[in-house]
């Protein structure tokens, strides 16, 4: 079962500042319950990471910048943009009523979370909405305003909010503020189509497919669920009957959607520095889930980061007076205990935006160019 509620409200942009430290042969592994030992961790992985940052003073890193890495539930922030983008245009209210069947029709029931606490369940828990074990609205005519599922699909990195907004908007405007972001040609998938392929193998295409086919395959299976009721009641005994293996698990993470750090960074500094209603709006949203843990002398930190075993991948942005900081980070390769440990991890990561001895360390690591 997938684990990435706690995970995605908690793991923020995390330190590029810990490739300042040289790594150590035949050292114990890194203790990455501190935000010292993610450091150390960075220092030790860097073929693992990948890492774009500005702090915002004219002071610049990258790390691998082009390297194709799984980005997982950080590309929500296209989704964000291009709500945010249509609202600013008038094209859709914020205010709208949503059917939450309509939205309940874009939850496969699981691959979001512990049966009880997954990412669908506690948006709606949040909304004081009744729903059962799996997510599923107890009264599917109960409304909520659009709004909320943008800031579900953030805070709580709920997948039905992302795919309901996908569905809704359309491709052309999601990409279309990708691009203007400086994001060109995302890798846009269905998540509940990708969470229908790890439990239904049999319809993944083989290994090496090209992108184009598995992203419509696995498109067609969220459209299927979300139409069809007879394929719903197949999802929950095909899980239980059929559950997937840690190695099949692997190798479909590995074929979910993938982009360089350079896409995910441009996109995210230009919401966090842009003009005009449609990144002031994103703004906002991105501020909600490290509200608490904005540094003295800062006035928000902005966040959406996306995990999947063995992968952490973040965007993070530090708004203070007179400048704002952004950094990427995709890493690979992260072990279970270290995937557990993201409340030190985000310490890390604010700190190395929030301060200039902490970003500048980052230029000394040998492996970064300032």
């Amino acid at each position: 079962m997938l684990t990435r509620r706690s995970l995605l409200t908690a793991v923020a942009a995390a330190g590029s500042a810990a490739l300042l430290l040289p790594a150590t042969a035949n050292a114990a592994p890194p203790d990455t319950s501190t935000p010292e030992g993610w450091l150390e961790w960075f220092a030790a992985h860097r073929a693992d990471v990948s890492a774009v940052a500005d702090y915002g003073t004219g002071h610049r890193l990258r790390h691998r910048p082009d390297e194709s890495r799984v980005l997982a539930s950080a590309i929500k922030v296209v989704h964000l943009a291009a709500y945010a983008a249509a609202v600013a245009a008038g094209r859709i209210n914020p205010d709208e009523p949503i059917r939450l069947g309509e939205w309940d029709a874009r939850h496969p029931y699981l691959g979001d979370g512990l049966i009880g606490s997954g990412s669908h369940h506690s948006a709606l828990t949040w909304l004081g909405v009744p729903c059962d074990e799996y997510g599923v609205a107890k009264d599917p005519e109960q409304r909520v305003p659009l709004q909320k599922l943008a800031e579900a699909m953030i805070l709580f990195s709920d997948n039905a909010a992302a795919d309901y907004l996908r569905a809704r908007l359309g491709d052309p405007a999601l990409r279309a503020a990708a691009a203007k972001g400086g994001w060109p040609n995302p890798d846009l998938r269905m998540f509940g189509g990708e969470t229908l392929l790890w439990l239904f193998p049999e319809y993944a295409p083989p290994a090496g497919t090209p992108v184009l086919v598995r992203r419509a395959v696995g498109d067609a299976l969220s459209d299927r669920f979300a139409r069809d009721p007879g394929f719903r009641k197949l999802v929950l005994p095909q899980a239980f009957s059929h559950p997937p293996t840690t190695e099949s698990t692997l190798a479909w993470v590995a074929r979910t959607g993938r982009g360089p750090a350079t896409g995910l960074f441009a996109l995210h500094r230009a919401l966090a520095t842009g003009g005009g209603k449609a990144a002031a709006l994103a703004r906002d949203v991105l501020a909600l889930g490290l509200a608490d843990q904005v540094p003295p002398g800062a006035d928000s930190v902005l966040f959406k980061g996306g995990s999947l075993p063995g992968v952490l991948t973040i965007g993070l942005d530090l708004l203070a007076p007179g400048r704002a900081g952004t950094g990427v980070l995709m890493l690979s390769n992260v072990s279970d205990v270290d995937f557990a440990n993201s409340v030190p991890l985000i310490e890390a990561a604010i700190g190395s935006l929030a301060t200039p001895g902490g970003f500048t360390g980052l230029a000394r690591a040998g492996t970064l160019s300032p």
